[in-house]
């Protein structure tokens, strides 16, 4: 089961690699590795922007999706499974 949350989130990366880690709620959650990725180019047609997906496991064993707003360069908490 997966809640949605999609919400800004800080997420520490080096240019063009994963990353290494994301704040949420105050707490931070070390990536220790990417279990998917794809990209959605969403409704064109309505504004929408390119988004770059992955859904990561954490260090505690978490799994998260996060994303990349390719326009903005933000990037957004979308999931939390539990």
């Amino acid at each position: 089961m997966a809640r949605i949350i999609d919400r800004p989130v800080e997420v520490t990366a080096e240019e063009g690699k994963r990353p290494e880690r994301f704040c949420w709620r105050g707490r931070c959650y070390r990536v220790s590795r990417v279990l998917d990725f794809w990209k959605e180019v969403g409704r064109w047609w309505a504004g929408e922007h390119e988004k770059g997906f992955l859904r990561v496991e954490t260090a505690t064993g978490g799994v998260f999706e996060i994303y990349r707003d390719c326009a903005s360069q933000r990037w957004y908490l979308y999931k939390v499974y539990d």
